[in-house]
């Protein structure tokens, strides 16, 4: 005997099946990029209020000090911490509610070592940056940093002239000819606050040997300079870059060259903090002709629009 009504199908043949499958990833190849943007733009966000949180300390240092952070005194014996804690990364950590820390009693090096440099500080780290935090090649662990002070124009002109102009040119960690400090307050800007760079974005090398946010050189550690020639290197080991370099995008991928210019891992450009206290994305285009001369602090360039 028939039956009255066909029997009802209990579910997709593996056509449907392929179809259903192949829509669900399109539409993931569509959404993809874009959650990929929305995550990328919070990211630079955070970076650009970290370097926000930079300034504000920044700005309350000098209120405190009547100066901005200075460069270690010269002469120091390779033990001694202050060589670390003279450094604007450690300065600055009582204003970035990093105060035990910076309280923290640390009569030498050794003593530094155990107690600091191992401390990831979340304002001093981007979150566009892949990077890990610290470098663990050695024990206890270093901290790593995303952000520079910028300290001037090009690291030769804290030679004596021709060569240079007996000092750095900037704002942060300045000296002299013969490498001690020299104190420079808001008076010495005469450029205009809106117009000197205080703080730039340059991820850690690619090794992790170079971007020691409290316990480094300082040089190149946590605080750079806007150009460099080939007579300014100064990375023992690093060959075939290409000179000048200003702020640039990096090589693909990153290499250890790229450890002389300021860049970072945003698309097309990078934030700066400036002296009066804002915060401003830069295109790759700017470098030589917007980055370098707004590294100086009173030389009367004039600053080109981006």
């Amino acid at each position: 005997m028939r039956h009255p009504f066909p029997r009802s199908r209990s579910g997709f043949t593996l056509i449907e099946l392929l179809v259903v499958i192949a829509i669900i990833a399109i539409l993931i190849g569509l959404l993809l990029p874009a959650v990929q943007k929305v995550r990328e733009a919070a990211a630079r966000m955070k970076c650009s209020n970290n370097l926000k949180q930079l300034a504000l300390a920044l700005h309350t240092y000098h209120d405190a000090n009547d100066r901005y952070p200075p460069y270690y005194p010269k002469f120091l014996g390779t033990t001694d911490p202050k060589r670390y804690t003279e450094n604007w990364s450690f300065l600055l950590l009582p204003y970035l509610e990093q105060t035990a820390i910076y309280n923290q009693t640390i009569p030498d090096r050794t003593t530094y070592d155990n107690l600091v440099r191992h401390r990831v500080v979340p304002a001093y780290v981007c979150p566009s940056n892949p990077q890990p935090t610290t470098y663990t090649g050695a024990t206890p662990a270093i901290a790593l940093g995303s952000y520079l002070g910028v300290t001037g124009r090009q690291r030769s002109d804290w030679k004596a002239p021709p060569a240079g102009f007996n000092a750095d040119t900037g704002i942060m960690a300045v000296t002299d000819v013969n490498g001690g400090p020299i104190k420079v307050n808001v008076a010495s800007v005469t450029d205009g606050l809106s117009n000197t760079l205080a703080f730039a974005e340059r991820p850690a090398a690619v090794d992790q040997q170079w971007g020691w946010i409290l316990r480094g050189s300082p040089n190149l550690d946590s605080i750079g300079w806007a150009q460099f020639t080939s007579a300014d290197t100064q990375i023992s080991g690093v060959t075939g870059c290409v000179f000048p370099m200003y702020f640039q995008a990096p090589l693909n991928p990153p290499s250890m060259c790229d450890t002389y210019h300021f860049w970072s891992y945003h698309t097309g450009g990078g934030n700066f903090a400036l002296g009066d206290g804002s915060v401003r994305f830069f295109r790759y285009q700017a470098g030589p002709t917007v980055i370098v001369p707004m590294s100086t602090r009173a030389m009367g360039e004039v600053v080109p629009n981006e």
